[in-house]
């Protein structure tokens, strides 16, 4: 694959945001991806049930966990750090102890395969979206080895349960449904919030920004639409994939979206100009899992042969330390 640069209308003219192919290992084949809240450390789960931790900077893997008895699709690091939760296709949902790197908790409470996973923002509740068109709701302050809750999606086929990053309640689903995409407290699994396209076909992921001000949904007609989380309001939409949009990540700092589609293809969008910045070649057919690094500096994906490939993002997109102002003295 060739280098893609992309200019961006940034403040500066002349600075440029480089998206970089770089180191393929061919012998990993992702299937789901989760980047460690700080550092450069993520998550990736193999085809064979394996699940690595590896880091972006050196390009290696720095930990082998036990492998699940089949491919786990759904991986989460909670924002804390303290927790990796991995799901597979015999709806085993493992929570790993990142200080021990031991199995302390194990969930079956799905009747099919796992889809997604999510902790909240305060990394005490973890929401599971499962292929039986369902999600569970997890209190992993107790030691119950059921669910909370569940909310159903009756007939809706739920995909993609993603908390809000700011909110320890609300998270956001996307379904096949007329609405598309909704939100639900997990508390009380109320339904705060309708995210609707008229002519959408459906919602196979979603994507919050971690600001928590913006949602992405990855649309079943080959588009993303950027959604305010506050309202519910339509924020326009990116074109260019030519079939389903596979799974979507927005970079730490919000200004970019990578998609992967089923056309075989991953895009980066910049959510300034809501245009395309930078194509890349992803598997065919079945799209990629993709991550952002918490520092910003990869955006990790399979290649067009399903390895695990390493594409550098220069400058890097990190998260913006929040000002801190200081108190006048008297």
């Amino acid at each position: 694959m060739s280098i893609l640069v992309a200019a961006l209308a940034l403040a500066d003219p002349a600075a440029t945001i480089k998206v970089t192919p770089g180191k393929v290992i061919p012998n990993i084949k992702p299937i789901a991806l989760a980047a460690a809240p700080t550092g450069s450390k993520f998550i990736v789960t193999g085809e064979d049930g394996t699940v690595r931790v590896m880091d972006s900077k050196l390009k290696q893997t720095v930990k082998q966990l036990p492998n699940h008895p089949q491919a786990a699709y759904g991986v989460a690091w909670s924002p804390d750090g303290k927790f990796i939760a991995t799901g597979d296709e015999t709806a085993r949902i493992w929570i790993t102890d990142t200080a021990h790197w031991s199995k302390v908790r194990e969930y079956r409470t799905h009747t099919k395969g796992i889809q997604r996973l999510s902790f909240n923002k305060s990394s005490d509740i973890l929401v599971s979206t499962g292929k039986d068109d369902q999600v569970n709701v997890y209190n992993l302050k107790t030691k119950s080895p059921k669910q909370e809750r569940i909310i159903l999606g009756k007939g809706c086929n739920l995909y993609g349960g993603t908390f809000l990053p700011t909110s320890s309640n609300l998270f956001f689903v996307g379904t096949l449904d007329a609405h598309g995409s909704r939100c639900y407290d997990c508390k009380t699994g109320d339904t705060k919030l309708f995210l609707s396209e008229k002519e959408g076909q459906g919602v196979l992921n979603l994507a919050v920004n971690k600001a928590g001000t913006r949602v992405v949904s990855a649309e079943k007609d080959g588009t993303l639409v950027l959604w305010d989380t506050k309202n519910g309001k339509n924020l326009g939409k990116l074109k260019g994939h030519a079939d389903w949009v596979m799974d979507a990540a927005f970079s730490p700092n919000g200004r970019l979206i990578a998609s992967s589609s089923s056309d075989g293809t991953i895009r980066v969008w910049d959510t300034k100009t809501m245009s395309s910045i930078a194509k890349l070649k992803g598997p065919s057919g079945v799209g990629t899992a993709l991550c952002f690094s918490a520092d910003g500096a990869t955006l990790i994906a399979a290649d067009d042969f399903g390895s695990l490939q390493f594409n550098t993002v220069s400058p890097a997109q990190d998260a913006v330390a929040p000002v801190v102002k200081k108190k006048r003295r008297h």
